[in-house]
């Protein structure tokens, strides 16, 4: 049984692990601080084995081993680039949560995210775990896998073009999203605030002897914590609508970048 591989198969091929091995460094899930570089390598190695097995690949023309370096580092920043944005567009989740703990009165209580690498309130810590986990149980981070094998067909290997415009309208679009988007998650604890403080301003008004502001914040704690309790069951629909946004944005971003 011949079991040798020709320079050029392994040459294509380790421009797809480029890309891939990028994507890993970067995309949720894969770049957890819980798996370590040598799992990641591994994850990387099979990804691109399985997306390079069934593909009739074409090698790029290039002159030197200078050219093929610039070939590897190109497909190494468009799976960087791939693996940001959709990194990106999972860190809404600290924002929305951030917002809450400021209308709840938990903005002082953070905690350290070694994943992330900074302090972040508790509830974005637990949304983000809770969003987390609806991925894994309900396989949604097959989509996240889809998107790098999907810029296989958008953008062939070697084929890497910037399209600055493109790319500056993009950004625009994806950071007026971003805030909207971790604005309308933490929507329901904003309205619940806000009636509340309402309340409260009328109390305060028919009754100046009663100190609102000792009872006020007792009273935004328990109804942000009874809003957060109803908004739990909501969270899988969040997750589906921050993957598919999470494809979206990684459309957009390859293409600028064919």
């Amino acid at each position: 049984m011949d079991l040798s591989i020709s320079t050029l198969r392994l040459e294509a091929f380790l421009l797809v692990l480029a890309r891939c091995a990028g994507f890993c460094v970067l995309a949720p899930l894969f770049s957890h601080k819980s798996v370590n570089t040598r799992l990641r390598v591994l994850i990387a190695f099979c990804i691109a084995l399985s997306i390079f097995a069934p593909m009739d690949l074409v090698l790029p023309e290039y002159e030197s081993v200078f050219g093929f370096t610039m070939l590897v580092v190109k497909e190494l920043l468009v799976g960087l680039s791939i693996g940001f944005v959709a990194k990106l567009v999972m860190s809404i989740i600290y924002m929305a949560g951030e917002f809450m703990d400021r209308e709840m009165g938990f903005a002082m209580a953070t905690n350290f995210d070694p994943n992330a690498g900074v302090n972040v309130t508790i509830t974005a810590e637990l949304y983000d775990k809770m969003i987390y986990l609806v991925i894994l149980i309900t396989n949604l981070h097959f989509y996240i896998l889809k998107a790098i094998a999907q810029s296989f067909e958008l953008i062939p290997v070697g084929k890497v073009t910037i399209n600055p415009v493109y790319l500056y309208s993009t950004v625009l679009d994806f950071i007026r999203s971003y805030f909207s988007m971790g604005f309308m998650i933490a929507m329901p604890i904003f309205v619940g605030i806000m009636i509340l403080n309402v309340i409260l301003g009328v109390l305060a008004k028919s009754s100046p002897q009663m100190n609102m502001f000792a009872v006020g914040m007792q009273l935004k704690v328990m109804c942000g914590l009874l809003v957060f309790s109803v908004i739990v069951m909501f969270i899988p629909s969040i997750t589906q609508i921050l993957v598919e946004r999470m494809q979206g944005a990684v459309e957009a971003l390859m293409g600028g970048l064919r």
